[in-house]
């Protein structure tokens, strides 16, 4: 027993004595990050590092430095290229109509046009009248507000759901503007979710205090991708309205 004991051990010191295989070897590698902050890309990674690997991050230079096997740097190479990419820009068409059901019915509004039809196939209200509305353009993961007429407010930030053309608006928010004690107008929330959208197709959304109410506001929604260059052109910080028609009096 002793000698087979001794034999293992032997065995052990061998094998920790012989050189690692070249794919094992630590390798250092510099990714520097043009688009996407190098603090989410660390998380990004985290999986696919050894348990030996280390990570050194530079956020003025928006770099990282991994020391990791050769396999695992290019991986997060592939990883990295991915993910740093820029931001995707798109214009975004909002609509907002006032929908009651206390006026007689046939006076829909003609500012609307052939979206009265669509309307009262959704909804039971008898006349839709336009409040305002806005072309937009915003890129991805951007906070982005617009004021539609005197009275409201709209804003949201576009983020990727995951699913194919699915994009989300998180949180998109409907508000009221209104005078505070001091005279300020400020925006009250009156609507707030999380808003899945698909590319290319008209979304309406109804928001009203309850199903029995004689009148609501309807959002209508359209949500276009840009040219990639479009979306990320200097001079474009976020939202800007490109086209916007005011409701006549």
């Amino acid at each position: 027993m002793k000698k087979a004991f001794a034999l293992a051990a032997a065995l052990v010191l061998l094998a920790t004595a012989l050189p690692l295989a070249a794919e094992d070897q630590a390798v250092v590698k510099v990714f520097a990050l043009k688009y996407k902050r190098v603090e989410e890309a660390a998380l990004l990674i985290r999986a696919n590092l050894s348990p030996s690997a280390s990570v050194t991050l530079a956020p003025r230079l928006n770099a990282m430095t991994v020391t990791d096997r050769e396999e695992n740097l290019r991986t997060i190479a592939k990883i990295l290229a991915e993910f740093d990419k820029p931001p995707r820009g798109f214009t975004v068409a909002v609509k907002l109509v006032r929908a009651r059901s206390d006026v007689p019915a046939g006076s829909m509004s003609k500012e609307i046009g052939g979206l009265g039809a669509m309307l009262a196939s959704y909804f039971h209200f008898n006349d839709y009248a336009l409040i305002d509305s806005a072309v937009l353009r915003t890129t991805e993961s951007q906070e982005a507000a617009c004021r539609l007429g005197d009275d409201y407010q709209v804003s949201f930030t576009i983020g990727r759901s995951g699913f194919g053309e699915t994009l989300v608006l998180s949180p998109f928010v409907l508000s009221r503007m209104k005078k505070d004690e001091e005279g300020r107008v400020a925006p009250t929330q009156l609507y707030r979710t999380a808003m899945p959208v698909e590319l290319n197709q008209t979304l309406v959304v109804g928001a009203s205090r309850d199903e029995a109410s004689k009148t609501a506001l309807i959002l209508i929604l359209l949500v276009q991708e840009l040219p990639s260059a479009a979306g990320t052109e200097k001079g474009v910080p976020g939202m800007k309205t490109v086209e916007k028609q005011e409701k006549k009096p």
